[in-house]
Parts: C-alpha cells; sequence; structure tokens
C-alpha cells in the first residue's frame, strides 16, 4: 500500500475522532482540539496528494480512497455543524446536496468506466476555503451568530460556484 493511500484511510479514521471531539466539546480547549483535527486532516489531504504527484504513487484505488476521504470529512464536518447550529440549514443543504449530486455523477462514469479526471483549480479553491471556514467556526464556537452566517454563505458562493464549473467537466466525460 502506497503512502498516498495510507494517508487517505488515516484522513478517514479522522472522522470519528472529529466528531466525537467536537460534539462532545464543552470548552474551549476542547473545540481547538476538535479544529486541530481538522487541521490535520487538511495538511494530510495536501501531502497525500503532493506525494501522489511528485512521486508517481497515484495508483487506482487512491483515486477512489482520497476522493472518499474528501467527502466523508465534509460530510462530518457539515453534519455537525448543521446539528450546532440548526437555523443555518439552508446553507448546509447547499453543501449536502452539491455533494451527493458529485457523488451521483462520478458513480455514473465509474459505471461507464471512464477515467475519472482529478480535481479541477476550482475544487481544490472550494476546498481550501470549506477548511478556513469550518476551521474557524469549529475552534471558535462563541462566534458572533451574523458572522457566522457571512461565513457559511461565503462558502456557499464557492460551493455553488464549484458545482457549476464541475458541470461541463462532467459532462464532457460522460461523452466519452
Amino acid at each position: 500500500m502506497s503512502i498516498p493511500n495510507i494517508l487517505s484511510i488515516f484522513r478517514m479514521a479522522l472522522v470519528p475522532v472529529f466528531l466525537h471531539l467536537y460534539l462532545n466539546a464543552a470548552t474551549g480547549r476542547e473545540y481547538l482540539l476538535a479544529a486541530g483535527i481538522l487541521v490535520l486532516s487538511a495538511l494530510t489531504d495536501v501531502l497525500d496528494g503532493f506525494i501522489a504527484r511528485r512521486y508517481h504513487m497515484i495508483t487506482k484505488l487512491g483515486q477512489i480512497l482520497d476522493p472518499a476521504a474528501d467527502k466523508m470529512t465534509l460530510a462530518a464536518v457539515t453534519l455537525s455543524l448543521w446539528h450546532k447550529i440548526p437555523d443555518l440549514w439552508p446553507l448546509f443543504a447547499i453543501f449536502i446536496t452539491k455533494e451527493l449530486l458529485m457523488v451521483a455523477g462520478t458513480l455514473k462514469l465509474m459505471h461507464k468506466k471512464t477515467d475519472i479526471a482529478g480535481a479541477k483549480w476550482f475544487g481544490k479553491l472550494y476546498t481550501v476555503i470549506f477548511y478556513l471556514v469550518t476551521v474557524s467556526i469549529v475552534a471558535f464556537p462563541n462566534l458572533n451568530h451574523r458572522l457566522v452566517f457571512v461565513m457559511l454563505a461565503f462558502m456557499g458562493i464557492f460551493t455553488v460556484f464549484s458545482f457549476v464549473m464541475y458541470v461541463p467537466v462532467f459532462l464532457e466525460l460522460n461523452r466519452k
């Protein structure tokens, strides 16, 4: 098993750790620890991709594990934030809907045995924004509610942007 694949599996293992820490956090230190798990997840995501490309360790398994780890992390963070801040459910619904549509499109392409291209620049930009926003909200649970709304709305704009940018990529791959 390659190092990038091990890092993807490690990221998957961080998901229940994050969920436990964040959903049970009661002190500022516990929230910071949960945010630290997200930072660790982001760093291993970057490292995984860097090692895979730099050392030619891209594998079919890795092309499944890496996005699966991404989706698991995004779902866990989004659903746990939704749990903590339920009145912002429309924003969380946007994030979840985008990811479900992306998974459905990917599964369709895999069923057709179409080679799936790696993440595009707009997908990577979305991931950076996702981590910046969610780590901030997790680390500082007492942020002003309006500020949290603005941060999540900003992330929502990039969620929609990323999805819209992926539509022609999907359509092109689907024609093959």
